[in-house]
């Protein structure tokens, strides 16, 4: 099953879910969002894609401010904005963004366009079965489309854009491309969500970002720093086989079983590896990890851990060695060993024509929409199976392609992972290129995670790189984030 961004409910009542007046002020809050964006080049990350153009839905809120969904302006360079009544655009600029809840804010340089126009409120967070309309612009015309639908599930699902499990609203509807961002209303008028995507191989089946996670937002930047959502660094194994709960002395308790706390993570020195996770901030924690929600629907666990903000304390309930525990745990952000990097411009340094990069997941998905069958088999298996970071490791550092020279003639290495350079073993990318680092002569070792060993000289390195950049028109050896 596929997800696809952009998504649109074309299901009709028998009846306008608003009337004409309520419908019109809407939509005099609903805007255009027209976005040229330029992404970096992970196979040359010196450089950048050829410029692209796309168009989401944006809504109006408190404080002059277009809400929409990250991925419509994502690695935008210019971006104009257009409401209904008015054939002008005006240029905005993205102020916040939460790659994770694939939300944005916008702030509109002229304020002449905000003339006419009035923020919509937030609602609550709707229940199953509950009507919404959305208001936005699809594709194959240049007004203002509204359309209704029925919200079937709540859920904790990944979003397809940033993979992160957040709280989503299912709507039991059709999807068209160009409403993302815009937003899903209430019969009061009240925003409940913002569109977000769909599956792509069904027509009644689209996804809107709830308005909880929009005031988790909200409220996460009014300090002026973007936080984002927290985790608890858990791995954790379900308990529906009573043999199972009878070894942990389970009794008539419900829980899940912790097989991993990755290091340095919220969890990590409070939580042990054989806990039995009983509770969440006092609401029990069912054997298959599901929690009740009101309304009747159940979703994962998860979700009382990311309604939190970070820095906030989690209640955790464990048995451990038969006795019950609680303990208050700060909470942290999600720590990967092989992450997303959205909006930031792909680390890579070239060392005797060799082009060593951190892996992220950005890179994969270079591969396309297939990119689980078509990247390298052990990169896949790490993202699947052992994406946490450890004592001697919190990034992944692989040798991604060779600029031919006479320096580095028999290294044919590609997406060789590197373990160890002189001897140590490489925690991070930053000490990789300060280890390899410098222009005095002085031979480097450096151990790739197969056995290969890379041996070459920093100075005949150093010479090789200003060849070979002057060859291939590189503007610079390397590039790290601050």
């Amino acid at each position: 099953m596929r997800f696809l961004l952009l998504l649109l409910p074309l299901i009709v009542f028998s009846a306008p879910f608003h009337d004409k007046k309520m419908s019109d002020g809407i939509s005099s809050s609903v805007v255009k969002i027209f976005t040229v964006a330029v992404e970096p080049d992970y196979f040359r990350p010196w450089q950048m894609k050829s410029q692209r153009a796309s168009s989401g839905s944006g809504v109006l809120i408190e404080g002059n401010r277009i809400l929409t969904a990250a991925h419509v302006v994502n690695n935008g360079v210019f971006i104009t904005v257009k409401k209904s009544s008015d054939p002008e655009k005006y240029i905005a600029h993205t102020k916040w963004i939460s790659h994770e809840a694939d939300l944005a804010l916008l702030e509109v340089e002229n304020q002449r366009f905000f003339e006419g126009m009035k923020a919509l409120k937030l609602g609550a967070t709707p229940h199953r079965q509950d009507g919404v309309a959305v208001y936005g612009y699809p594709e194959g015309g240049n007004e203002i489309s509204i359309t209704q639908g029925i919200v079937s599930r709540i859920d904790q699902t990944l979003y397809v854009y940033s993979n992160f499990d957040l709280l989503t609203l299912q709507i039991d509807a059709a999807i068209n491309a160009g409403n993302s961002g815009g937003p899903a209303l209430n019969e009061k008028g009240e925003i409940v969500g913002i569109a977000m995507q769909k599956i792509d191989d069904s027509d009644n089946i689209g996804y809107i970002i709830p308005s909880q996670i929009i005031r988790h937002f909200l409220d996460d930047i009014r300090d002026g720093i973007y936080d984002g959502f927290p985790d608890d660094g858990l791995y954790i194994q379900t308990m529906e086989n009573s043999n199972l709960r009878k070894h942990f002395g389970m009794r008539e308790r419900s829980g899940v079983l912790v097989t991993r706390v990755v290091d340095g993570s919220s969890c990590d020195g409070t939580i042990r590896r054989g806990d039995v996770l009983l509770e969440i901030d006092g609401v029990k924690v069912a054997n298959d990890l599901s929690i009740p929600m009101k309304g009747g629907s159940r979703v994962s666990a998860n979700y009382l851990i990311r309604r939190h903000q970070i820095g906030e304390k989690l209640s955790m309930k464990v048995l451990r060695e038969g006795k019950e525990i609680v303990m208050d745990i700060p909470l942290k952000r999600e720590r990967l060993l092989v992450p997303y990097k959205h909006g930031e411009r792909p680390e890579y340094t070239i060392f005797g024509g060799m082009i060593f990069m951190p892996l992220t997941r950005n890179y994969l998905q270079v591969w396309g929409k297939g990119w689980a069958e078509k990247a390298p088999v052990k990169f896949v298996d790490l993202i699947k199976n052992r994406n946490y970071p450890t004592g001697e490791r919190e990034e992944l550092i692989f040798l991604q392609n060779t600029l031919p020279d006479r320096e580095n003639v028999g290294y044919n290495f590609v997406h060789d992972i590197v373990d160890e350079v002189n001897g140590r073993k490489i925690r991070t990318f930053a000490e990789f290129v300060e280890r390899i680092g410098g222009r005095d002569s002085g031979e480097v070792r450096i151990g790739l995670e197969n056995g290969s060993v890379i041996v070459i000289d920093r100075k005949s390195a150093a010479q090789a790189n200003e060849r070979l950049l002057h060859r291939y028109s590189i503007p610079k050896s390397a590039y790290l984030q601050k």
